[in-house]
């Protein structure tokens, strides 16, 4: 083991973290794009994990907030961290937290667009329906946000 690799790994590692959260597996990522070396970039990061300086937990929370201000329902939310290797439970648990209200933000998302008004027009409701959809919010959320029409 280098001391002067794992002293660049800790160092990178540190700036990370100092600018937001990050998962492990983004940080690996950017790690192995400076070609370096994978066993220690890992027992490095396990460090950090063990302090708790590094938490999936943390990062999947601050993602989910931060997807919920740019109007992104949780399907896409939990599609992205997925792709984070992202334990499926710690997903479930951000995406079910008491603060956020997916029906209302699929409501505020389709306002925001598309106006107060909602279509009159068959062809404007679904095309309405598809964009939500497309920001990954649930059938049932998607329908919620049409409740108040006599659709």
């Amino acid at each position: 083991m280098s001391i002067e690799e794992a002293k660049i790994i800790n160092q990178s590692i540190n700036r990370m973290l100092a600018r937001r959260e990050h998962s492990q597996h983004e940080i690996m990522q950017k790690l192995l794009a400076k070609e370096l070396n994978e066993n220690l970039c890992w027992q490095q990061l396990q460090l950090f994990v063990e302090r708790n300086l590094q938490s999936d937990v943390r990062y999947a929370e601050s993602f989910t907030r931060t997807c919920l201000i740019k109007g992104k329902g949780p399907n896409i939310i939990r599609q992205q961290l997925k792709q984070h290797n992202i334990e499926g439970n710690t997903i479930t648990d951000c995406l079910k937290n008491e603060e956020y209200d997916w029906f209302e933000a699929a409501a505020k998302v389709r306002e925001k667009k598309y106006g107060e008004a909602l279509p009159l027009q068959f062809a404007d409701k679904q095309k309405q329906m598809r964009f939500l959809q497309y920001r990954g919010f649930e059938q049932s959320q998607i329908k919620e946000a049409f409740e108040s029409d006599d659709y």
